[in-house]
């Protein structure tokens, strides 16, 4: 992709495959395990107070990057429901798009939630990107649900607003 700093992305991630790896390699050898090591010093220690505090951190970092977690799960999910319906989509001018601040994408569609979904799958991995959304969806159980969780903003619209009327309408054609 012409335009667009990958270098950063590939570093983190060659860093987080060099941590997993050293971890791994830390744990098979029993001179280096930490965790054999700290039952060795503290023979108080059973190995079932090392599986609570680990499994209450893990809760702890689910919980503190919820929104973060859930932002990559319904991208990853959206770019496979892309991918099986649109062959191939094409973004012309992506790297014209400022790399700092807010921008605004004004998109005039045909259905609120595909357009949605193509934004987030060809602009998602460079951006956060945040929606603005029909208050009567976000009202919606399910998706209203999914829609906070990612800081949706609900806007109310006019048609949410109208009220069926009691009366009648009757035309005459005249001759």
């Amino acid at each position: 992709m012409p335009g667009v700093d990958k270098r950063l992305s590939n570093i983190a991630f060659t860093r987080t495959v060099l941590g997993v790896l050293l971890g791994v390699v830390v744990l098979a050898l029993d001179a280096l395990n930490p965790v054999k090591l700290f039952l060795h010093v503290f023979p108080a220690v059973e190995p079932w107070h090392i599986v609570l505090v680990c499994t209450v951190l893990s809760a702890y970092i689910w919980i503190s990057e919820f929104k973060e977690l859930l932002y990559f799960i319904v991208k990853v999910f959206l770019n496979s429901i892309l991918s099986i319906f649109f062959r191939d989509i094409e973004v012309i001018g992506r790297d014209r798009l400022p790399r700092h601040g807010p921008m605004i994408f004004a998109i005039n569609h045909a259905n609120q939630f595909v357009d949605a979904a193509v934004v987030l799958g060809t602009c998602g991995s460079d951006f956060k990107v945040s929606y603005m959304m029909a208050e009567a969806s976000w009202n919606r159980r399910i998706i209203g649900d999914i829609a906070k969780a990612l800081d949706v903003v609900p806007v109310k619209r006019a048609q949410d607003d109208a009220i069926k009327g009691t009366g009648k309408v009757s035309f005459q054609v005249e001759d």
